[in-house]
């Protein structure tokens, strides 16, 4: 499984880009999509590379787990799974090791 780089969901099976550069059009449950959310060329709104997605995304995701704190919990241990973390006032700042991916909520 693949990653969210929004939300850290496991939700891709197949890799978000082929060998060729094809987007594979995957879509997450927080509703990111590669090769439309991530390619200008696909739609007006999108923006490239992930850390603007990330800046884009991130209100709604934080809006959706603020209303419950198991939910908050939860999108904490996604979000460090991908180099995130909320900070005290629910902003997100980047973790030390910027960019590195973790297996089972275990950094590499």
């Amino acid at each position: 499984m693949y990653l969210c780089p929004v939300c850290g969901r496991e939700a891709f099976v197949e890799p978000p880009y082929f060998d060729d550069g094809s987007p594979s059009f995957e879509m997450c449950e927080c509703g990111f999509e590669f090769g439309f959310d991530d390619s200008p060329d696909a739609s007006s709104e999108a923006v490239e590379g992930v850390e603007l997605n990330w800046i884009r995304w991130r209100r709604r995701l934080i809006d959706t787990a603020t209303r419950s704190p198991s939910e908050l919990a939860e999108l904490e241990r996604r979000l460090y799974r991908i180099g995130r973390r909320l900070a005290f006032d629910l902003l997100d700042v980047p973790t030390e090791k910027t960019g590195e991916q973790a297996v089972d909520g275990n950094p590499h």
